[in-house]
């Protein structure tokens, strides 16, 4: 897909990122907490009797898929498809099979794509998909005054609510699987969770510190420039390693330790400046509803002892394919 924002700078990033940014509101992320609370209560009751589950199938991936599915307009009986193709796109693989795999999913999810475009066209609703038919349909977007501008090219429609489904609902799903990782290998820090969750906010920031779910990204240097006595050239490319940066030793107190109520907390996990992640209320909410609600239901949820963690075989996101997990079964 061609569609990035992650990869555009200047006007045309602002373009694209003023059309998305009217689903990441303070105001739209609280809409989505009673469905969050309802999804993840409705995955536990699934799994609750049996005593084991697969943690990111049945518990990790349903409240980012659904909520981020809902805001583009998608409708959640697609689930299936989404969670497959996300799965594929984000951990990889090899061979002719995989890859003609893929491609079948993609046909397919482009194919439902465009129905719901066309829907839009006839019908708008109050969604990330309509905002983006607008644009094209009208060649701008005007939210009043000097904000207007171009819309979105015809072949870029597809690409963004693939953009969006797929950014929206990765990195919090591993954030949740690695945070619940976290919390198994930290057991005082679990114990003083459950005890105090009031700390869920101050923890979701751990979490996301913690697990850093997009490990690395590449930017292009626009001007020569010099960092801790190494000079930098304009037209290099140079690496982002949030990982290290969430444990640099000169912001961090003890960065190796995992602590619930770290304060401050200045992680990089959402980026910074003009390519902040605009979905950084949305996951830090889901992160505490799910991990919230896991601790209060299912408090000795961890990992199967000798069971393996399949990790996805991704440079850039730290994904988590598998991790099979007990508890106490209860109805």
């Amino acid at each position: 897909m061609h569609f990035s924002m992650q990869s555009l700078d200047g006007p045309e990033h602002r373009r694209q990122r003023a059309i998305v940014s009217r689903a990441f509101t303070p105001r739209m992320v609280r809409r989505l907490e009673e469905q969050a609370r309802v999804t993840i209560d409705a995955c536990i009751d699934a799994v609750a009797a049996k005593g084991h589950c697969e943690f990111v199938t049945d518990l990790a991936a349903p409240v980012p898929l659904r909520l981020i599915a809902d805001m583009i307009g998608l409708d959640f009986s697609h689930f299936d498809l989404f969670r497959r193709w996300s799965d594929a796109t984000s951990n990889g693989g090899e061979g002719e099979a995989h890859a003609a795999a893929v491609q079948a999913m993609q046909s397919e999810l482009e194919g439902y794509l465009r129905e719901e475009a066309a829907r839009r066209r006839v019908e708008p609703r109050d969604d990330l998909l309509s905002a983006v038919v607008a644009a094209e349909r009208d060649g701008a977007l005007d939210w009043g005054g000097e904000g207007s501008f171009e819309g979105f090219a015809k072949d870029d429609l597809v690409s963004f609510a693939q953009f969006i489904l797929l950014a929206g609902n990765e990195t919090t799903r591993n954030a949740i699987s690695r945070g619940m990782l976290a919390l198994a290998g930290n057991p005082d820090e679990r114990k003083r969770l459950i005890a105090q969750p009031e700390l869920l906010p101050l923890a979701a920031d751990e979490i996301l510190r913690w697990t850093t779910p997009v490990r690395v990204l590449r930017r292009t240097l626009l001007r020569d420039t010099e960092l801790r006595g190494k000079k930098l050239r304009a037209g290099e490319s140079t690496l982002l390693l949030y990982s290290s940066a969430n444990r640099d030793e000169e912001v961090f107190a003890d960065p190796y330790a995992f602590r619930v109520d770290r304060r401050p907390n200045e992680h990089l996990s959402f980026g910074i400046g003009p390519h902040y992640c605009l979905g950084a209320n949305l996951a830090r909410l889901e992160i505490e509803i799910v991990i919230g609600r896991l601790l209060a239901r299912l408090p000795d949820l961890r990992p199967i002892p000798g069971a393996a963690v399949v990790e996805g075989r991704n440079p850039i996101l730290a994904t988590i394919e598998q991790m099979p997990v007990e508890f106490t079964p209860h109805r």
